[in-house]
């Protein structure tokens, strides 16, 4: 099965430039085969990178304007941290301790990003004029600004 970039690639006979494509898929609630191939196509189009013994780093870009790219943490399949770019807690990970595997795989994969020099992700304490933001409506809260809430409001209406 060819991927979805390589079929446009092959469609518009293009190796160098990608066109920025919106897709929308529709699919049956019910309808597992079709879930488990658009997770497929969406997974493919999320880069990340095998660490072995289950370890993995995966890369994702800005959702919300005026935030960062971050990094997520992943053992067995199991998200256990994430980081901004600039180092900072992402996805409920403030207070948590990075491992060595993680560091490293970060400064080796993805140099641009600044991580925590002890592998401690920063805590909420101290930041008493932040606000919490939801990536995911099963998890805790995430803290950002509440300037920052606002353009992200006003970014989706």
């Amino acid at each position: 099965m060819k991927g979805f970039k390589q079929f446009l690639k092959d469609a518009d006979g293009l190796q160098t430039e990608w066109k920025e494509v919106d897709v929308f898929y529709h699919f049956a609630s019910d309808d597992q085969t079709a879930k488990d191939t658009i997770l497929t196509l969406l997974t493919e189009a999320v880069p990340f990178v095998d660490l072995g013994k289950g370890r993995s780093i995966i890369h994702h870009k800005a959702h919300v304007p005026n935030t960062e790219d971050h990094l997520h943490f992943v053992v067995n399949g199991n998200k256990i941290a994430a980081v901004n770019k600039s180092g900072t807690a992402h996805d409920r990970s403030h207070g948590i301790k990075l491992q060595k595997w993680a560091l490293k795989g970060a400064a080796q994969h993805y140099p641009d990003f600044k991580m925590p020099k002890d592998g401690l992700i920063e805590s909420l304490l101290g930041q008493p004029d932040g606000e919490l933001l939801l990536e995911s409506h099963r998890r805790p809260r995430v803290l950002l600004s509440r300037a920052r809430r606002v353009l992200a409001e006003l970014a989706v209406v």
